[in-house]
């Protein structure tokens, strides 16, 4: 494949040339500083991309954009999004820790509440004692408004009224809700934060059964610091599970949005019948540029190490439209050989998988779409996302919007109940 490169990159740089020499000045050097990174991004896409042969290819491709603009036109049609530019940070940005979704006031046509749906563990919203389900009414004495809502996300101390959703039902019986004010607290200045892929896991004990419940929010397998802390988590987690006699497993992707391929084999080894071991898991397919970097992952008992195998028949996966990517391909790649019930709302249909090239002098990372990823049936028809066995949006039921964890929780609680065989749809 260096014989492939070599054919490439001086043609490439043969049409550039020709477009940068104006009456016999070579005007090279002048240029190069602003066009430099999207010629990295096109030779890198011509040579990787799996939809390459689907590029635009126009006259006299536009090397002066920024590499986010670039990319949005040269990107395949069937590219929804998936190829991005991100940006390559020393440190994460500083935050307080904590997601929300706005909800507008009653009776206040610019005022919002937030409500917290996740809480990063050892953050200041932690410290502060917030947690998901929890409203933020108003802070440093003032409602939130679209103008101030940037200072939910990083600042110096803040002081928050805090609120919970509440329901009543009136003497006619209808059932009103709302959120009142349970308190104060002070939120300490945002700072660099780093979270972990396995937010919460803990053994359930439901009408019998031992059900294992694992909040994963990304396959990554560790930090720069040691490649494996995170995996090393993950079968942690498993190694409880199974001395806890666990038999029945949740799994919530809600908000996982992918990452490592070899994380997500690892996971479904670790959840997967016994008696499929080394089995063909999933099959990864290349363009035709790169066919030596085809493979087949199985079923690898040799990944488990300390962690432990539970040899389930069936998972109870949680599911949202932030569900995407390898958090797919897991669902997927299980499907052929355990029962797999999703519950919440679609999938958001990423299935595709892609890699990351880290400019050589930018501080950018090309987050490129390079295989298909199919199942042991072949199959990888999910474009349009996975529809849930049973349909729940977390959104509709703000009673009971809990922590993780909690066994009222919508999407855990119907988890339990349809595991049970108790079901209300």
């Amino acid at each position: 494949m260096k014989r492939g490169k070599r054919l490439i990159l001086p043609l490439l740089g043969t049409l550039i040339l020709t477009s940068l020499f104006s009456c016999g000045v070579d005007r090279w050097p002048e240029y190069y500083p602003e066009t430099g990174r999207d010629i990295w991004i096109d030779s890198v896409m011509r040579q990787e991309y799996l939809w390459y042969r689907d590029m635009p290819s126009p006259a006299a491709p536009d090397y002066f954009q920024k590499p986010e603009a670039f990319l949005k036109k040269a990107v395949a049609s069937m590219d929804n999004g998936f190829s991005k530019i991100d940006s390559l940070l020393d440190e994460p940005i500083p935050s307080y820790g904590f997601d929300y979704t706005l909800y507008k006031v009653l009776d206040n046509d610019t005022a919002y509440n937030a409500l917290i749906s996740y809480v990063v563990p050892g953050s200041p919203a932690e410290e502060a004692g917030l947690q998901r389900g929890h409203w933020i009414m108003m802070m440093n004495g003032d409602y939130i408004t679209k103008k101030v809502e940037s200072e939910l996300l990083q600042g110096s101390t803040r002081q928050l009224q805090i609120g919970v959703y509440k329901e009543v039902v009136g003497e006619d019986g209808e059932v009103t809700g709302g959120v009142v004010p349970i308190g104060e607290t002070t939120m300490p200045a945002s700072r660099s934060l780093a979270d972990k892929p396995v937010h919460r896991f803990e053994i359930i004990p439901w009408n019998g059964k031992k059900v294992g419940y694992l909040m994963y929010n990304e396959f990554k397998a560790g930090p720069t610091t040691d490649s494996q802390a995170y995996n090393d988590d993950l079968r942690r987690a498993f190694r409880d599970f199974q001395t806890g006699g666990v038999n029945e497993f949740v799994l919530d992707l809600r908000y996982n949005t992918g990452g490592s391929l070899d994380c997500a084999q690892l996971l479904c080894t670790m959840l997967a019948p016994a008696d499929k071991m080394n089995q063909l898991l999933a099959l990864l397919r290349y363009n035709d540029k790169r066919v030596e970097e085809n493979q087949d992952l199985t079923f690898n008992p040799e990944l488990i190490q300390s962690g432990a195998n539970l040899n389930l028949s069936t998972v109870y996966v949680l599911t949202t439209n932030a569900t995407r990517g390898v958090a797919e391909m897991v669902i997927n790649c299980l499907n052929p050989y355990m029962k797999v019930v999703l519950i919440g709302t679609k999938t958001a249909g990423e299935y595709v998988a892609t890699k990351p090239f880290v400019h050589p002098t930018d501080r950018f990372i090309l987050n490129l779409v390079v295989c298909n990823v199919y199942n042991a049936e072949e199959k990888s028809d999910y474009a349009t996302g996975f529809k849930p066995t049973y349909e729940y949006n977390e959104d509709s039921y703000l009673s009971t919007y809990l922590p993780f964890g909690n066994t009222n929780e919508t999407l855990l609680n119907a988890a339990l109940k349809i595991m049970s065989g108790i079901t209300d749809k």
